[in-house]
Parts: C-alpha cells; sequence; structure tokens
C-alpha cells in the first residue's frame, strides 16, 4: 500500500469440481463467511466485495485458508485466485 487509507478490497476465484472450501483473511482478521468453490464445471465466482479496510502505508498479508471439501467434490483441496483488486476510497 502507497499511501495510508480506506480502501476497497474485491476479488474473483474459480470454482470447479475439486476446490475447497475457503475462508478468507487480511493481516490475521477474517474477511466474511467461507466460501465454497465446488461447481460440477470449471467458472469464475465473479467480482467478490471483501469490503473497506483501514490500510497503513506498506505490506499487508491476504491469506486464504483451506478449511474443507463441499460433499460433492473429491478431497483435492484446490484453490483459484483469478485477480484481486485494491481501491483507495477517495
Amino acid at each position: 500500500v502507497n499511501q495510508e487509507g480506506t480502501y476497497k478490497l474485491s476479488m474473483q476465484l474459480t470454482k470447479s469440481w475439486d476446490y475447497a472450501i475457503v475462508q478468507l483473511f487480511l493481516d490475521g482478521i477474517q474477511l466474511g463467511n467461507p466460501i465454497d468453490l465446488y461447481s460440477p464445471r470449471a467458472m469464475p465466482t465473479g467480482k467478490i466485495n471483501m469490503g473497506d479496510h483501514e490500510l497503513s502505508k506498506g505490506d499487508h498479508q491476504l491469506m486464504i485458508r483451506i478449511i474443507g471439501a463441499n460433499v460433492k467434490a473429491p478431497e483435492k483441496y484446490m484453490v483459484g485466485l483469478d485477480y484481486i483488486k485494491l481501491e483507495i476510497n477517495k
């Protein structure tokens, strides 16, 4: 992050037949509810809004924790991250 401020965080993940259920964290703080990435075929989730966050200047950590698998999915625990978008609120 180049400057301190309030930032809007969004992202897009991939869903597929062998993908996991995940929980996202920003700087150790849980972002929303778990996301089930199972789908019978590969497809994007579409834009997921992860909220507004007060961020200091410098490095921050986004973590994806695999917490399980959908009962329809084989336990391969895959995750696909298409993009992360961080926009400063003006």
